[in-house]
């Protein structure tokens, strides 16, 4: 993580803390961030010096209007002031970063073959959250897996791929003096 992301990103969560915004400023800048994320080049367009600052701040407050507050959306055209838009990934990441602490979530990452469905991973995540403490589980996708998937969160690993049982099968299979499949 940058100094330049650490730096905004405890800026707006100072801010939020204040306001008690912790949480809506989490919510609104993943919405950001999937928004941002279906524009193609985005990041092309927020590096290019062909395009003016008046037309990427006009952008983002037309993407984002109704979607969220003004203080997100501030927050944003002050990126775009300070030549520092480029950076919003890693500003929302290392945002969230705070927030999750602030509001005792763990952070994890669920591996699978395809998108699961978001109702299989709220699940996932409320078995996995105890003692006060919530999980959030971002999707990764992983085709090396073959089916199932496969969870980290707090220095654990979950296995639940066909890739982890066919390996498990051949240790199986080589420590009984069988052949390997390789």
């Amino acid at each position: 993580m940058s100094l330049i992301a650490s730096r905004y990103a405890e800026a707006f969560f100072s801010l939020g803390l204040d306001k008690k915004c912790v949480k809506e400023f989490k919510d609104e800048l993943n919405t950001v961030k999937d928004i941002f994320a279906e524009v193609e080049n985005i990041k092309e367009f927020f590096i290019s010096e062909r395009v003016s600052k008046a037309d990427k701040k006009k952008i983002i407050s037309d993407a984002l209007a109704n979607k969220t507050s003004k203080d997100t959306i501030n927050f944003l055209l002050l990126l775009v002031d300070k030549g520092r838009i480029s950076y919003y990934e890693e500003i929302i990441d290392s945002y969230i970063h705070l927030a999750n602490d602030e509001l005792q979530i763990k952070e994890g990452i669920i591996e699978s073959v395809r998108p699961l469905d978001t109702d299989k991973v709220k699940e996932l995540e409320k078995a996995l959250s105890k003692d006060g403490q919530k999980v959030e589980l971002k999707q990764k996708i992983n085709k090396a897996l073959i089916s199932g998937f496969k969870i980290k969160f707090d220095n654990q690993i979950i296995d639940a791929s066909m890739k982890e049982k066919i390996d498990k099968m051949q240790e199986l299979i080589s420590r009984k003096g069988g052949q390997s499949w390789n």
